[in-house]
């Protein structure tokens, strides 16, 4: 007995330290274009910086109301917490229809485009939005809310104030 609970508890204990989270799992990858035709790989958005990643369609009143708020908390936090912030549409249409809406909202960050909506699969795969995913540094998601829920706000400002 003794033998098998030495490597158990050496392995909690450096888990632990590394601050690596036991519900945390990786992001999936994905490569889309933003507004301007230039390719957008997560590989360059995950790894510098922890990242809010926000999916949403013109269609839905959530997320438009949302959306707002999450530029707020990029703004309050952004420095501090090295925090960066896309949104990511899910129109069929594309850019062509979400342009409008972002200028309406004010949004003047980095938006992507995932018109067959593949990239919304992996993460949501029954594409129930709005949906907002906070990846780590180390590339992992450490904070997921989908649908609407009165809280999302609330319970996404305490994970990134829990971000290193």
């Amino acid at each position: 007995m003794k033998t098998r609970f030495y490597p158990l508890m050496l392995a909690a204990v450096l888990v632990l330290l590394s601050g690596a989270r036991a519900d945390a799992k990786p992001a999936p990858k994905f490569a889309l274009f933003n507004a301007d035709g230039k390719l957008i790989t997560s590989s360059a958005l995950f790894g510098k910086e922890n990242t809010i990643v926000s999916f949403w369609a013109t269609y839905c009143v959530p997320c438009k109301k949302e959306m707002p708020q999450l530029v707020e908390l990029q703004r309050k936090h952004g420095e501090a917490k090295k925090l960066a912030l896309v949104f990511i549409n899910i129109d069929k249409e594309g850019k062509d229809k979400a342009l409008p809406v972002l200028k309406e909202l004010g949004v003047t960050d980095e938006c992507l485009y995932d018109m067959y909506q593949l990239t919304a699969k992996k993460y949501i795969p029954d594409l129930k939005i709005p949906a907002v995913f906070l990846v780590d540094r180390r590339g992992e998601i450490v904070f997921k809310a989908v649908g609407e829920s009165a809280e999302t706000m609330r319970l996404l400002e305490k994970a990134i104030e829990g971000l290193r």
